[in-house]
């Protein structure tokens, strides 16, 4: 019988704290103090402080001039980085996907843009939209074999999450991300890899844009 560990409390409070400064409920440039975590998470200082190191290896926490640690500010820079990280990891999975060529695994791909399309169509809220777009991009990552790359994509998109969300909340942003997912899953239904390649491209650096566009005014 498989023994299931239960997680730590480092483990919980990194995860916590992760998915509160992904989701912007900790703000950009705050300061994470130990002893009000600690109190807010009802453990320990140590845990607190094992997950604050941890977030900073991840490079989403960084000292501040009085030595504490606080939300580390996402630049200009920073988003042009990781876009061009995220092209090229995205490049090795959607070659993967027509080397396969699984149509089971496109008609997958489709439900999901049925699915957006049917929630545009009916005015539905952006979250609900936020959702299927994460759903579109986790299913193709899903598709790949290829598990570090995915584990890489995944982590790079922790930094952008927030302002992805920001995206989706924008109409005309939305309806020009739903048409070029429509259009990548086309290219791969043909096998057209180099047609796949530029629409991803084309799809992530207007995503990079956008945001760009946008990072002074949602900081």
């Amino acid at each position: 019988m498989k023994v299931i560990k239960a997680k730590s409390a480092r483990e919980q409070v990194y995860e916590k704290l992760k998915e509160m400064i992904s989701e912007g409920k900790i703000s950009q440039g705050q300061r994470i103090v130990e002893l009000e975590y600690a109190d807010y998470f009802k453990t320990s200082r140590t845990p607190i402080r094992e997950a604050i190191r941890m977030l900073e290896l991840e490079g989403l926490l960084e000292e501040n001039s009085n030595g504490g640690m606080s939300v580390k500010k996402i630049t200009e820079k920073d988003i042009l980085e990781i876009f061009q990280i995220r092209i090229a990891l995205e490049s090795i999975i959607l070659k993967e996907i027509i080397d396969k060529n699984n149509k089971n695994n496109i008609k997958k791909l489709e439900k999901i843009i049925n699915k957006t399309k049917e929630s545009i169509d009916k005015n539905y809220s952006a979250s609900n939209i936020f959702k299927l777009f994460s759903e579109f991009n986790e299913t193709l990552y899903s598709i790949s074999e290829y598990s570090r790359v995915v584990n890489l994509i995944k982590n790079i998109n922790m930094y952008l999450k927030i302002f992805r969300r920001y995206s989706v909340e924008d109409l005309e942003r939305r309806l020009f991300a739903y048409g070029e997912h429509c259009a990548i899953v086309e290219a791969l239904k043909n096998n057209d890899i180099e047609t796949a390649l530029a629409l991803n491209e084309k799809h992530l650096k207007s995503s990079r844009d956008f945001l760009i566009k946008n990072l002074d005014e949602k900081k």
